[in-house]
């Protein structure tokens, strides 16, 4: 007995605000530098966001600007990235 079927692939548009929500709703609840610069490269890459977004949001996540006790630095990271990632998909 065979089985029959067929696969169907379809392009589907992606636009700016999809893409960072999709990215905002799945993000963790705590982030590290390294994993920012992951993101930005990734946004970068498919033209997400501009050189100057990215060098804003990997400022203001660094290490050398979150100056608070390492227990909560991801955290507060985290939450700062989502909600500049959420301006962004404002602005659009």
């Amino acid at each position: 007995m065979e089985a029959g079927g067929h696969i169907r692939i379809k392009k589907v548009n992606i636009t700016k605000s999809n893409y960072l929500m999709h990215i905002i709703a799945n993000m963790e609840e705590e982030i590290t530098a390294g994993e920012v610069d992951i993101y930005l490269s990734n946004f970068l890459s498919y033209g997400m966001i501009s050189e100057k977004e990215a060098k804003l949001l990997k400022v203001a996540t660094s290490d050398n600007v979150l100056i608070v006790s390492p227990e909560i630095r991801d955290s507060l990271r985290a939450n700062i990235f989502k909600n500049m990632l959420l301006n962004l998909v404002e602005d659009e």
